[in-house]
Formats: structure tokens, C-alpha cells, sequence
């Protein structure tokens, strides 16, 4: 235990007074990123209340979930980026993940011998910065979906309704939205559905179509370039789906369980697709289009169908077809989309890299499960979101190096070997630091809160700054430097500062000063919780656990809760 090469340095360079604070950081990703939504794919400024995103649950499934806030801030400083070539995440240090870990058990009949079973989500989220080899991020989940056994089609004019197993229909669909086409002859009044295939392909796709059109109430007839289908019915349903530079999938077949959904995949990678025996002797598939839409489309229900995926653009170039020439430059990109099954991305094999970075980050809060799935660069993960709560800030202040020396030997009879963050401490360890703070007289301290009406009136980063400043105010004497937790300085401060990624492990006043803010805001809940009884704060410290919850339903909200969090606005 003793004091950081950084606070040694401020003193030798002359700073009489160093000081460290801390706060509940709160984490970003970059304004890059899309966001997936029951209304498609939406960067954030153009997300709504209105729209929901999918989460990854406590059990390994996929669900949809409201949004209670969206937040969206400057930011000047470092990120953190972890990427491979399947992944590419860009996030705040401060960033919290939902993160799986695997389950091992022993296997009596092979030499009791730790065998791979399963995988669990951790109870608690993890920094980005606090991530270790062994952990893993979601990048896809179970998806429950809708089970049906047909598909209604409407009547047109004098036509009944057609109902058509469903299996038989999203394999047409599949098909139609790869190769279909539709048109209308105003002249001969004619309604025209037509399938694209050539009869001398090489393949035996053409005999697979001709299988599963003649199963479907409507007539189709052969040639050798395809297969066509006069029908208004069928035609004044397929002709929404538009041409193929606009097509989309209907959100009825988006919403179907992932069986139904693997059918619908397979047709539209025969349409449009192929697959084939890879080097590792699996089998690759890969669908194209050049319909953005549809790309979204497809990327979406390849995730509730239990894979994964990247995308690349392949740029036009000069071919040939059929011996004729057909220019780039009369052309459209060609979206590649490549179908795998790792749906979690290990963190040993992520390249980890800082990033400076000045913009826009933005972050969405949610009732529960809290992360939400989003892609960069073709491919798209689970990332965690902020959680509502009071802000609760701590400084904390030695006034020379000599001095210090005698803090340290101060210290030195509790045993350990460092002063951690306080969240890597148990309460009776970190209680323990807080009584040997408050007796020793070298070391100068104060705490500040911001309480839930502030911070629904700001956002959560200027309210932690004002908790800071606060902190720095009551102090008799005013520090000549300052190192903070995080990248995120103090705007308008007479006060040579630093800031300190993982300051909180790094920095001995950092990290006094995250055992402070804690210990007190913990305290406080303790005396609030006989001012507000039922509640049980005392216990929960009024973080959103399912006790804090059920109390909450049982009794309604009270003063010190904040109003803007979903949950307790419908209560």
C-alpha cells in the first residue's frame, strides 16, 4: 500500500495540496452505434418513448422492453475499444456490461474430469475497464416468438379467404422476397406474380421451387427462366413488399418463433444465397441483397433464429452476364450477409485499445435486464445501459509528502495490501478504512449528494460534477491539484486537475475517497430508511432490486424517489 508514481510526482513538482474525488460513474457508447428497436434499426436521435429494444434476460432469452429515458451528452476524452473480426465495441471506461460466465462440471464416468455444461449470466454487471479473459459478452439469445399454423390470406373481389399452412407460406415468402417480382399489364387487365430461376442452373434449385409452388393454392406456370402466377389475390398482397432495391420483411413473420423463422432463412439463402463445406469442414452460408431494408430486416431475425452475423458491402465492379458488358457505374453495392453461430464474444479474444475521442455518447435507461442490442461495422452485441440512483460524491485531501508518509503507516495496521475501489471491498472492510479516515488528522475529507430532483433536471454527468464541485466548496483549504476518477474533467475550475482512468485502483485518494462516498451514501439510506419505513432502504440502499420493487408497488413512491424512472411514474 502507498501512494501512486502520480501523487508522488505532484508533490515533488511543488503542489503543497493534492487531493483525489470519486463518484457511481456512468457509462456510454459512442453515437456510431444503431440501435435495435421493435420499429427497426434507429441511431439514437432518432429513437422515441414510443419505440421498444431488445434485451438480453437473467435466463439466456431475448425480449423486448420499454425505454424510460434516453441520454445523450458531450464527451471529450478516451475510449475504450474491444474488437476482433467478429466484434467491434467502442464504449465510455465507465461503461457497465451484462456478462456471461461458463458453468463446469465434473464427469464421473470420464476421471471426474471439469467438463464444459452451460452458461450463466453473472449477478452482477461489469465495468468495460474491469473486464477479465474469462468473461463474455451476449451477442445473441432464445427468442420465444409466435407460433401459428396458418397464414390468412385476404379476399379479394370475389375471391374467399385463403388459408395457407404456415410453413408452406414463409417458405414462398423466403423465395419471393430473394427472387419474386410482381407487375400489372393495364392493358390486358392482367395481375402478373413471377419467380425468377433459371431451368439450366447446375443446381437442383429449380426442381425444389417447382416442389413447394405446386403445394400452394395458386397456379403456377413453368418456363426456362422462371415461374408465373396470375392471380390478384396473391398479387395485391406481394406488391407492398416493393422492387428489389426497397423490399422488406413483413413484422408478422419478424415476430415468429425461431423454427419458422430457420424455414423462412433457409428459402431466402436458395434464392439468394449460397451455402458451402467451409475450411473447418462446417458449412458457411451467405445471403445477398441490395435492399438496405431488407439487409436490416434479415440481420433481425437472424438474431431470433439464434445466430449471429457480419455484414460487408461489396462495391460494384465491371462483369459480364451472358457475355454482355455491364459497367460499375450502372450498378448498386451489394450488401454481404454471412451467418455464424458464436452468439458470444469471449473477451480474451478482443484486442483492447484506447481511443481518443471528442462528440456525442449516448446511453438508454431501462426498467430492467439493463442493456440493449446494438451493432457498428456490420455486427452487433448486447451493451449495458445506465441505472437510475443518487449521485454521492467524495474529496479527499493530504497536504505534503511528509505527511503522507505518516497517512501510510497510519494505514498499514489494517493488513492489507492496497486500498481498493470501494466496490472491489466488503462493508466490514470498507467500514473499517472509513473510522481509521474520519480519526486520522492529516487527511481532510467532505462528501456531497445530489439528490433526485436535480438529477431529473440535469443529466446524470452535470450532476456529478456539481456533487464534485459541492465536495471542493466546503473544504477550508482549497487543493493545488486534483486527480478524479474517470476522463472526465471539471469545467471552469481555478485547479490544476487530472483525470485518471480506473483512478479508483490506481490513486490512493481516489480510492479512499470511492470508499467515503460509499460508505456515506450508505449511511444515509440507513437513517432514511426509519424516516421512510416499509421501504427497507436499509437493506436495498435504494438501488432497483425486486424487494425495492414489491415495496414500491405496496406502498407507492415517496419523497426521495426519483419520479422520471419508469416503474415508479405508472405506480
Amino acid at each position: 500500500m502507498a501512494f501512486s508514481y502520480l501523487e508522488k510526482k505532484a508533490f515533488k513538482n511543488g503542489f503543497k495540496i493534492i487531493a483525489g474525488v470519486d463518484e457511481a460513474g456512468r457509462g456510454c457508447e459512442r453515437i456510431d452505434a444503431e440501435v435495435l428497436t421493435n420499429n427497426g434499426w434507429k441511431f439514437y436521435y432518432d429513437i422515441t418513448f414510443k419505440d421498444k429494444v431488445l434485451s438480453y434476460t437473467n435466463d439466456n432469452y431475448i425480449k423486448w422492453q420499454k425505454i424510460e429515458r434516453i441520454i445523450g451528452k458531450d464527451f471529450k476524452g478516451h475510449l475504450i475499444e474491444l474488437k476482433n473480426r467478429g466484434i467491434n465495441i467502442v464504449v465510455t471506461p465507465d461503461h457497465y456490461f451484462t456478462v456471461i460466465r461458463r458453468v463446469f462440471k465434473r464427469d464421473k464416468k470420464d476421471s471426474n474430469k471439469l467438463k464444459l455444461i452451460n452458461y450463466k449470466v453473472r449477478k452482477k454487471r461489469k465495468r468495460v475497464i474491469d473486464l477479465s479473459d474469462n468473461d463474455f459478452i451476449p451477442r445473441g439469445g432464445k427468442w420465444k416468438g409466435i407460433s401459428k399454423k396458418y397464414f390468412k390470406l385476404l379476399k379479394i373481389d370475389k375471391n374467399v379467404d385463403q388459408f395457407i399452412d404456415i410453413k408452406l407460406w414463409i417458405s414462398f415468402m423466403g423465395l419471393f422476397l430473394s427472387e419474386g417480382s410482381v407487375s400489372y399489364y393495364k392493358k390486358k387487365g392482367m395481375y402478373r406474380i413471377h419467380i425468377a430461376q433459371s431451368r439450366d442452373s447446375s443446381t437442383d434449385n429449380y426442381r425444389k421451387i417447382y416442389q413447394l409452388l405446386k403445394k400452394l393454392p395458386f397456379k403456377f406456370s413453368q418456363s426456362k427462366i422462371g415461374f408465373s402466377c396470375y392471380n390478384k389475390q396473391l398479387y395485391i398482397y406481394l406488391k407492398k413488399f416493393g422492387k428489389c432495391y426497397d423490399k422488406f420483411i413483413p413484422k408478422n413473420i419478424k415476430e415468429l418463433s425461431p423454427d419458422l423463422l430457420n424455414i423462412f432463412i433457409k428459402w431466402m439463402i436458395l434464392g439468394d444465397g449460397t451455402c458451402y463445406t467451409g475450411e473447418n469442414r462446417k458449412e458457411v452460408c451467405v445471403y445477398y441483397t441490395v435492399s438496405n431494408k431488407l439487409k436490416d430486416d434479415f440481420e433481425e431475425i437472424l438474431l431470433k433464429a439464434g445466430w449471429t452475423y457480419h455484414t460487408n458491402i461489396r462495391l460494384p465492379r465491371d462483369s459480364f452476364i451472358k457475355g454482355k458488358l455491364i459497367k460499375k457505374e450502372n450498378q448498386v453495392p451489394c450488401f454481404e450477409i454471412r451467418l455464424r453461430r458464436n452468439n458470444k464474444a469471449h473477451v480474451k479474444s478482443l484486442h483492447k485499445k484506447m481511443l481518443f475521442y471528442k462528440g456525442k455518447v449516448f446511453c438508454l435507461q431501462l426498467p430492467q435486464h439493463h442493456n440493449f442490442y446494438v451493432r457498428r461495422n456490420g455486427t452487433g452485441y448486447f451493451t449495458g445501459n445506465s441505472l437510475a440512483g443518487p449521485v454521492a460524491a467524495a474529496v479527499v485531501c493530504c497536504h505534503s509528502e511528509a505527511k503522507s508518509r505518516r497517512i501510510l503507516r497510519s494505514f498499514a495496521s489494517l493488513r492489507m495490501t492496497s486500498i481498493k475501489d470501494s466496490k472491489q471491498l466488503s462493508l466490514k472492510q470498507r467500514e473499517e478504512i472509513f473510522e481509521r479516515i474520519i480519526q486520522e488528522p492529516e487527511i481532510k475529507w467532505k462528501v456531497s449528494f445530489v439528490w433526485p430532483k436535480v438529477i431529473d433536471r440535469i443529466n446524470i454527468l452535470q450532476a456529478t460534477k456539481l456533487a464534485w464541485k459541492r465536495c471542493l466548496k466546503k473544504l477550508d483549504s482549497q487543493p493545488d491539484f486534483l486527480f478524479i476518477d474517470g476522463n472526465q474533467e471539471i469545467e471552469r475550475l481555478k485547479i490544476e486537475q487530472q483525470a485518471v482512468i480506473k483512478g479508483d485502483q490506481k490513486i490512493f485518494l481516489v480510492s479512499l475517497a470511492s470508499i467515503i462516498a460509499k460508505v456515506s451514501r450508505d449511511r444515509l439510506m440507513q437513517r432514511l430508511d426509519k424516516k421512510h419505513p416499509g421501504y427497507e432502504f436499509a437493506q436495498h440502499k435504494g438501488y432497483g432490486t425486486k424487494l425495492h420493487i414489491k415495496n414500491l408497488k405496496k406502498f407507492g413512491p415517496c419523497e426521495i424517489h426519483r419520479k422520471s424512472f419508469r416503474p415508479i411514474c405508472k405506480i
